[in-house]
């Protein structure tokens, strides 16, 4: 837990419990650390404890003891409505499971939910499960959150529902079936007058231009996006996500600069607002264009930290995508043993069919170093199979053009 979370947290409950409840919760946990740090001194402890250990545990009693005192205070639905609100901060922050266990509170608790507050918790409880990269328990979540706002017949909430149904099938390789959820939100978005949900569904139907190969058209939706956010007030983190996304375009159209450029200003925005997560996939995307560019010292520092921020988490996939990265700059150092070891954990790990092609095809790259060329033709097979598998034709004939004297 980070220290940027717990304040966050803290203000939130001083929001809703007053200055007071700060003041007698900063009095309670200074003494606490007292008492707690005089035996740490005094006495050996059974397991030995680094002084980063010692920290998450008073973290994690300071988030607790939070909880514990301003559920004294508050009315039952009072302090559901600061659980919500700890959620989406937690979430923010990268901390899935202390969000889904808060938003589990809600759902289950003897207050009886509106139908919206009850559609809207079990949609962040399904975005939650994609971050555990557990799609068969989110689609579930989703589709019990559709049936809710389809019943009220709350557009806002179908659109969201269909962009969160959409992004799952995308991030299991169902380009199609994820592209007809994305046109469905969007015939709405169309028609009703909600910039930010307008912004959201134009920006997944680049993501999936991109995964297709498709680099320049997915620009043109993400230019549309900027134009959104342009003319109305939005979300951060949105903001944050299109200059990463535009970057990563600009990255496959070798465009070097340009993407640095963009991943810069979605970085200063993930750092103002704390966004941990984010930061995580910013690093990652720093880092494989730091390889390309030759700086493998940075490269290696970048995709550390991004591995550290989802072992945290409990990304496992994006723990993938730094294993490639880490394969990527040892293949370059010519440490062919350790990149192929990261790359294979990587393979591993890889759900995505898009995503596993863009390991085989780095792991062609390492063959052909290595001198091992049928070796090379043979995985690189696998890739091109892949990407049909998806019907990303234009990503085939990438690979028809970078190995050439291959297929």
């Amino acid at each position: 837990m980070n220290k940027q979370f717990l304040f966050d947290v803290l203000g939130l409950a001083e929001k809703h419990c007053g200055s007071e409840f700060t003041r007698k919760l900063l009095e309670i946990r200074s003494e606490r650390e007292r008492i707690l740090n005089n035996v740490w001194k005094k006495e050996p402890l059974p397991e030995d404890l680094s002084k980063y250990q010692k920290e998450l545990i008073l973290r994690d009693i300071d988030f607790d003891t939070i909880l514990y005192h301003s559920k004294i205070l508050l009315k039952k639905d009072k302090f559901n409505t600061l659980q919500y609100e700890i959620a989406d901060v937690a979430i923010k922050h990268g901390e899935f499971h202390r969000a889904q266990k808060l938003l589990n509170a809600i759902l289950n608790s003897r207050l009886k939910n509106s139908l919206p507050n009850k559609a809207d918790i079990l949609a962040k409880m399904g975005k939650i499960e994609i971050y555990f990269n557990n799609f068969k328990k989110a689609h579930s979540l989703f589709r019990r959150s559709l049936e809710i706002y389809t019943q009220i017949e709350n557009q806002e909430g179908i659109v969201a529902i269909n962009n969160c149904i959409g992004a799952t099938l995308i991030e299991e390789g169902k380009l199609y079936q994820g592209e007809i959820h994305f046109i469905k939100a969007k015939n709405i978005t169309d028609k009703i007058n909600v910039p930010n949900l307008a912004a959201k569904t134009n920006m997944n139907m680049g993501i999936v231009y991109n995964m297709r190969g498709l680099f320049n058209d997915a620009l043109k939706y993400y230019k549309k996006v900027f134009e959104i956010i342009e003319s109305n007030q939005s979300d951060k983190s949105l903001l944050s996500n299109l200059y990463l996304n535009i970057a990563i375009s600009h990255k496959f159209l070798n465009e070097y600069d340009k993407s640095l450029e963009n991943l810069e200003k979605s970085l200063v925005i993930a750092q103002n607002n704390n966004y941990r997560y984010l930061k995580g996939l910013i690093y990652l995307a720093q880092a494989e264009l730091k390889v390309i560019l030759g700086n493998y010292s940075a490269a290696t520092a970048l995709v550390t930290s991004a591995f550290t921020i989802f072992t945290e988490t409990g990304d496992n996939l994006s723990r993938g995508e730094a294993y490639k990265i880490l394969g990527m700059i040892n293949r370059e150092q010519e440490n062919y043993d350790i990149a192929l070891s990261y790359f294979e954990n990587s393979q591993k790990v890889a759900k995505n069919p898009i995503d596993l092609a863009e390991v085989i095809v780095e792991k062609t790259k390492l063959y052909q170093k290595m001198g091992e060329i049928g070796q090379a033709k043979s995985v690189l097979k696998n890739a091109i199979r892949l990407y049909k598998k998806c019907s990303a034709d234009a990503r085939i004939d990438l690979i028809n053009k970078t190995f050439s004297d291959l297929v």
